[in-house]
């Protein structure tokens, strides 16, 4: 029997390169064949899942400005033969520098400024590709903070200049994007999620919570997001796939010609997963939580679709798992299991994630031995 595992990373506790190492060295240990692959979907490691899978490139680190303003070492994967960086959006714009202990800073002061610093680092050092990882972001901004370090100007009715801060949104009146420093570059915004700039699924009403919005925020910034769309795009007016990732940087992505790209088309790709699976009996996948949100588009469900077309049983690990026997088995996946066996917080639930999954990986080896993929 060969076992494929094909693991997302899990937020704040391994990397996706870990978790195949943790689960290949519990499956060696008993003798299982097994083989691991890097991947990411566009989220948070697609930079580390794109160095992982090339015979050369490096690390390269700046200084930028997180989304509260504050300078801060970014780095970003560079592949010199190629003259490709690849750029998690989270290294600069990361969620995790808008939390405090008392909550969210306030969104309204939030800029995704870092990570138009971090493409502007990667073209001044030679690259002429710049893939771009939207996901794990703490921003809300359209993107007008990205745009503005690219070289856009925002203007309101009286040609006045704006800063480009959240609240300028409302009074801008048209956009001049003659000197966008990405011109001579091939752009690609890698997306984790499919949803629009706006409207229920889009990035202020489905992500906006996590990030700290209020219920007045989200009535204000989906107005503000509105007219800013109609303004700019009055053809799809922010209603194309990938538009709401990152806090709309994805959106501004586009407007700046970009390319948008599903991560995991990517990245399936370089990591050759197509052919990997084809070898394999089974395939093991996951992420830290299995929710409504990994129907759009996750890794999780984009590699059971991929087992499905090469008739593979598909087993899922989780931290957390909040969707239905049957919502599952219509994503894709034979069967689904919790890395947490007893009651704990969230904090421990992540320091413990490794050992978590190397004890669930135990678990699971007499059940792949006996039943076997045949009758998974």
């Amino acid at each position: 029997m060969k076992v494929l595992v094909a693991i997302d990373s899990f937020k704040g506790s391994f990397s996706s390169a870990e978790a195949a190492t943790v689960a290949i060295r519990v499956f060696n240990h008993y003798g299982v064949q097994s083989t691991g692959v890097t991947l990411a979907d566009g989220g948070e490691g697609t930079s580390a899942a794109f160095l992982a899978n090339q015979e050369d490139g490096h690390w390269e680190t700046v200084m930028v400005h997180d989304p509260c303003g504050k300078v801060i070492d970014a780095k970003y994967a560079y592949v010199p033969t190629k003259h490709i960086a690849v750029i998690d959006a989270a290294m600069a714009s990361g969620i995790q520098s808008v939390k405090t202990d008392l909550g969210f800073v306030d969104p309204v002061t939030t800029s995704s400024a870092g990570t138009g610093e971090l493409i502007i680092a990667a073209i001044k050092h030679g690259a002429t590709k710049v893939i771009v990882g939207l996901g794990g972001t703490g921003t809300t901004d359209a993107g007008i903070g990205l745009m503005s370090v690219l070289g856009a100007k925002f203007y309101d009715s009286y040609h006045q200049l704006l800063p480009a801060v959240i609240g300028s949104l409302a009074l801008i009146d048209h956009v001049d994007l003659s000197n966008i420093a990405t011109k001579n570059v091939q752009l690609i915004a890698c997306t984790d999620v499919d949803s629009y700039l706006t409207g229920a699924s889009g990035a202020v009403q489905m992500f906006g919570p996590q990030k700290g919005l209020t219920e007045l925020d989200l009535k204000h910034f989906e107005l503000w997001f509105q007219h800013f769309s109609q303004l700019v795009d009055p053809t799809y007016q922010g209603r194309l796939a990938g538009d709401g990732a990152a806090g709309g940087i994805g959106f501004a992505l586009r407007l700046l010609g970009a390319t948008r790209m599903p991560g995991f088309q990517l990245m399936s790709h370089v990591a050759q997963l197509d052919e990997k699976i084809a070898a394999a009996d089974i395939v093991i996948t996951g992420e830290g939580q299995l929710d409504q949100q990994s129907l759009h588009g996750k890794l999780p469900v984009q590699v059971a679709q991929s087992a499905q077309r090469f008739h593979k049983p598909c087993l899922c690990v989780a931290g957390n798992i909040k969707l239905t026997v049957p919502e599952l088995q219509a994503a894709g996946f034979t069967t689904a299991f919790s890395l947490v066996q007893q009651v704990t917080d969230l904090e421990s639930a992540i320091r413990e994630g490794k050992q978590n999954l190397a004890l669930l990986m135990e678990r699971l080896v007499p059940l792949l031995q006996i039943i076997g993929p045949d009758r998974l």
